[in-house]
């Protein structure tokens, strides 16, 4: 009888730290997915951000189509892409095949894509992205405005062109690359970021 209490006693010991350890793994492994996809998060805004920063960079004066001066260097901007030029190298035109003078960013699936010079759209992210959008601000506007028009006679100012833009909000939403269904499930990561366009007379 003392030995089959002992026994009973240990299961229940050992059963406890088993629970106690296997929620510590499970915990730490959450933590560890959810700091990679923060990471994961950080670095693909802190690169979109930098590269943003020189639309319209022309630092003579540009005729060529490409450069899309009248706009101030915004080709494209909806809800899931924007497309920017600018004259990198400083000769006058943006349409050096090498020179990174006009950049594509867009919403491929669950992936970020970055386009240069009219090249294939290469993967910045590595899947689970689950909302990438933009929104655009005038200048001296407290509220976004997508789509464009910005809104003539608004409190935001004039009509709404590219040539308007001056500030873009970046929002994205990642989950982590490996989910715990048992413990948190899919981590999500959301974070949203501003870009003053600073060639844009802000």
């Amino acid at each position: 009888m003392e030995l089959l209490v002992t026994m009973l006693l240990t299961f229940i010991v050992m059963g406890a730290i088993y629970g106690v350890y296997r929620v510590q793994i499970h915990s730490v492994k959450a933590n560890e997915s959810r700091m990679e996809a923060q990471e994961y998060v950080r670095a693909a805004l802190d690169m979109m951000m930098r590269e943003m920063r020189n639309a319209g960079y022309f630092p003579v004066n540009v005729t060529d189509a490409t450069c899309w001066a009248g706009n101030g260097g915004i080709v494209i901007a909806t809800a899931s892409t924007f497309s920017f030029a600018l004259d990198a190298d400083g000769d006058g035109d943006c349409g050096g095949p090498t020179n990174n003078e006009t950049i594509t960013y867009a919403l491929a699936g669950g992936d970020i894509t970055r386009a240069v010079d009219g090249g294939a759209a290469q993967l910045l992210t590595n899947g689970g992205v689950t909302v990438f959008q933009f929104a655009y601000f005038p200048k001296d506007c407290a509220t976004p405005s997508f789509p464009l028009p910005i809104g003539s006679g608004s409190a935001c100012g004039v009509a709404g062109t590219l040539a308007n833009i001056e500030r873009v909000s970046i929002s994205l939403t990642v989950q982590s690359a490996s989910p715990d269904t048992q413990f948190g499930g899919q981590a999500q990561i959301n974070m949203t970021s501003n870009v003053d366009l600073r060639n844009r007379g802000l």
